[in-house]
């Protein structure tokens, strides 16, 4: 459990380390993910795991990773339209493209509490920016609107990954690692089309950019994958919601983020909903 909750906290961080490296979208994607996914490289050789990368599980990141750049080039995006803290929140929203996908495509059966917990999502997605959506800007609407795919990419990346584990049963660690540097490589591609600069201006930006690849990805997510596997389902789906409770929190904290209410009622019926619509029972194993 204190696994699982140190690295929620450091993931947390994610959305801040983005602003504060004050870098162009798929130039921060690139440095976080490839260096994310080195330092797991490290891990995975120090454990003696580099020969689980067969032709399989590369082929399973790159289909992983397709997705997970999707992910973070809008997430990067709305970050910059709405802050750290709304963009979390409305990617955090891949469970309910993720409960529909998983419906039409795999014929999984969708539960009551699904249905309930779809419906309590979008309730709070309505009072956090549907009461006040005539009076944003532009941008204000654009980067909700970045959030919104961010969390369909997320959801199709999270989707990918589950499909592979329970197929072909690769290493979760090693497939992780795969797609991340997949990833960095087709981020580090857009960005030189787009002609952004991948020079990192100041030691402020070293350092953020630093943090967020080693510290936030490779710590963060290994420490998660580490913790789900000892806590049981439901305290696993309570405890990686402080990810976007807590960005939420650092938005308002560090950079001012004005807040009413009814913004905030949105925002504990969003976490609700996310909640029960990301509760799975955990089956009980077997020899």
């Amino acid at each position: 459990m204190n696994a699982l909750l140190i690295g929620a906290v450091l993931i947390s961080f994610s959305s801040v380390m983005v602003v504060l490296a004050g870098l162009p979208p798929e130039v921060t994607g690139f440095y976080r993910l490839t260096g994310g996914g080195m330092a797991m490289l490290l891990v995975l050789a120090r454990a003696g795991k580099l020969k689980l990368f067969t032709p399989n599980t590369i082929k399973w990141g790159c289909v992983a990773a397709v997705f997970f750049a999707g992910d973070f080039v809008f997430w990067h995006r709305s970050i910059a339209f709405v802050g750290p803290g709304l963009s979390t929140m409305l990617g955090n929203f891949q469970v309910i493209p993720l409960a529909v996908v998983s419906a039409l495509f795999f014929k999984e059966r969708m539960p009551a509490r699904m249905y309930a917990a779809i419906l309590l999502a979008l309730g709070g997605l309505y009072l956090m920016v549907g009461v006040s959506w005539s009076g944003f800007s532009a941008d204000y609407r654009l980067g909700v609107s970045y959030g919104l795919v961010t969390a369909c990419f997320y959801a199709l990346y999270m989707l990918s990954l589950k499909y592979a584990l329970s197929k072909d049963r690769v290493d979760a660690l090693v497939l992780a690692s795969a797609a991340a540097l997949v990833s960095g490589l087709i981020l580090g591609g857009l960005a030189l089309a787009e002609g952004q600069s991948f020079v990192i201006p100041t030691l402020k930006s070293l350092a953020a950019i630093s943090a967020l690849a080693f510290i936030c990805h490779a710590v963060g997510w290994f420490l998660v994958t580490r913790g789900i596997q000892t806590v049981r389902g439901a305290l696993v789906g309570l405890l990686l919601l402080l990810q976007p409770t807590l960005s939420f929190l650092w938005d308002i904290l560090f950079f001012g983020k004005p807040v009413n209410p009814v913004e905030l009622s949105g925002v504990g019926l969003a976490l609700i909903g996310i909640y029960i619509g990301s509760y799975t029972k955990r089956k009980k194993r077997t020899q």
